[in-house]
């Protein structure tokens, strides 16, 4: 079982992710902490504050994956330039990212039907009083 906790700069804020692994499984959790935090307040966090972050397994199985046999220095060459050009982005962030926009449609699925429903309501309301003035009341 390996376990990383790393706190990075994104935007206005710092981010604390968890990583951890176990049997090929990747699971990640992320805490906002706002503010630069201190070494003192990283220790009260990993001591009380873990167990309330919100943990996410990933979609793969994490795998290493070994070259086999001899590679072509030009395309390691091409692989290299294309990765220092590309932003980095750990498979945890990656996990995250995922997780994030799963939360995103299933909210926008929630609200799509309370409004639907609320919708729904408004009109058996109107229907109700258009019915009672045509009958006199």
């Amino acid at each position: 079982m390996r376990i990383e906790f790393t706190v990075y700069f994104e935007g206005p804020f710092w981010v604390g992710v968890l990583e951890s692994e176990d049997e090929g499984s990747l699971v990640v959790a992320r805490h906002v902490f706002g503010a630069e935090p201190g070494n003192a307040e990283l220790l009260d966090f990993m001591l009380n504050g873990f167990h309330r972050m919100r943990r996410q397994a990933s979609a793969a199985p994490r795998r290493d994956i070994a070259p086999s046999g001899p590679r072509n220095p030009k395309r390691l060459l091409r692989e290299a330039r294309r990765d220092v050009a590309r932003p980095p982005a750990t498979k945890a962030q990656a996990a995250l990212s995922a997780s994030r926009e799963s939360q995103k449609s299933e909210s926008k699925a929630l609200c799509r039907e309370a409004r639907e429903q609320e919708d729904a309501r408004r009109f058996l309301l109107h229907a109700g009083k258009r019915k009672a003035k045509h009958r006199g009341h």
